[in-house]
């Protein structure tokens, strides 16, 4: 394998004695989806949080590029946090803001570019997303899906190298989750962002994912191609994607 783009090296990271992670090994490959399965409350929302630095391990390197995250000097830590966007469980939009406010908010928050600029990309950002219509609405006023779609197009107004989705289907009916997974899977491939997503979508999520990591008890027990989960002799890998022990 060629040098991974997100690399956890022996991450430790615990909570008033509770060891959450202990010792994870992920590499994660540039341009692909890789998708992070788990109990619930086993730590998967930590780990993300890890790679995009809202936390801190314990212990254990997070390298990007193979440059370990906490030697890099602060142009270089600006640059790694333009490169990844965090897309929440909840969308965590802002009722206040309407949709084109919420989705231009991480390039007016920063002033780093000319409004002129991020019209053009907001705009660019919602037709490629078929939201254009939906600009002047406020949250309250969208449904589910369209939520989530202007979610998405606020994580990649940034023009990110990865994507992170915490859940993105979560509350959602295997209908509606099923149409997430596809909204996610179609913009990977148009935008070619690498993507890493925390899911309870078993087994539909395999579908459109590359690679699978499965924590259990703190430690990455399953790592591989999405296909090869299925042939894993690991019982309790087995038991999670039958659905005997979620």
């Amino acid at each position: 394998m060629d040098q991974p783009f997100i690399e956890l090296i022996d991450i430790h990271k615990s909570f008033s004695g509770n060891n959450v992670l202990d010792g994870v090994n992920l590499a994660i490959e540039k341009g692909l989806v890789t998708c992070v399965i788990g109990k619930s409350g086993c730590g998967k929302s930590v780990l993300l949080k890890h790679i995009i630095g809202l936390m801190q391990p314990d212990s254990g390197q997070i390298c990007v590029d193979g440059m370990p995250t906490n030697q890099m000097d602060k142009a270089q830590r600006h640059q790694f946090h333009r490169q990844i966007s965090y897309m929440f469980q909840d969308n965590a939009l802002f009722d206040f803001l309407t949709v084109w406010e919420n989705i231009a908010l991480p390039l007016t928050e920063k002033r780093e570019m000319p409004m002129d600029q991020i019209r053009q990309r907001v705009k660019e950002k919602m037709q490629m997303l078929e939201i254009s219509n939906h600009e002047n609405k406020y949250p309250a006023q969208l449904s589910g899906g369209i939520k989530k779609r202007v979610a998405l197009a606020r994580a990649l107004i940034t023009e990110p190298d990865a994507v992170l989705f915490d859940e993105p289907t979560s509350g959602l009916d295997p209908v509606r989750r099923t149409s997430v997974h596809a909204m996610i899977s179609t913009y990977q491939k148009e935008f070619g962002f690498t993507a890493v997503i925390v899911s309870h979508g078993i087994p539909e999520i395999f579908a459109i994912s590359q690679r699978v990591a499965m924590l259990d008890q703190g430690k990455i027990i399953y790592f591989g191609k999405s296909e090869g989960i299925f042939q894993t002799d690991n019982e309790i890998v087995k038991a999670f994607i039958s659905g005997k022990d979620a």
